[in-house]
């Protein structure tokens, strides 16, 4: 059985986050700490809580071996992609030469990098790195630049 050793600093501390932590799950863990402080077991501290036995006496331990430090640390898996790596590089090279579809901007980060990701990945890549695809229009065929600029000056004069 873990035997409870706690300061009254420590026991106040646990007794303000139980209720007030910005995580739930970490809210739970003071929780088992406030009544581990009071004297309670672990079995009975998680009929109390709804949790398993291992998961109180593992956050005890983890409060004797690391502190609130760990305590407070939520270990969640959020993968990250091999692009991001090269985040700086392909933003460089984009901004510099824009790709005109995701099919090219594909192939231009697969020969920048080596990382191979179909057009729907990039597309996504490239809309949290703050670019967006952009329709391309044609320029008239038939503009005559001698006569923008003539309406240019007159139009603009008589404001």
């Amino acid at each position: 059985m873990l035997r409870a050793s706690y300061s009254d600093e420590e026991k106040s501390l646990f007794h303000q986050l139980r209720y007030s932590y910005p995580d739930e799950r970490v809210m739970r863990r003071f929780e088992i700490l406030w009544l581990h402080a009071c004297g309670k077991f672990a079995p009975e501290i998680a009929l109390i809580v709804q949790q398993n036995d291992d998961t109180v006496r593992k956050v005890i331990k983890d409060f004797k071996k690391g502190g609130i430090a760990l305590v407070t640390a939520i270990d969640s898996n959020h993968p990250t992609s091999e692009l991001e790596k090269h985040r700086g590089s392909i933003i460089e090279e984009f901004t510099l030469r824009p790709p005109a579809s995701s099919k090219e901007a594909a192939a231009r980060i697969e020969k920048l990098t080596g990382v191979k990701r179909s057009e729907q990945r990039v597309r996504i890549f490239m809309n949290r790195i703050g670019m967006k695809f952009r329709k391309v229009a044609a320029i008239p065929a038939k503009a005559d630049l001698d006569k923008q600029e003539d309406f240019k000056k007159t139009f603009w004069s008589l404001k």
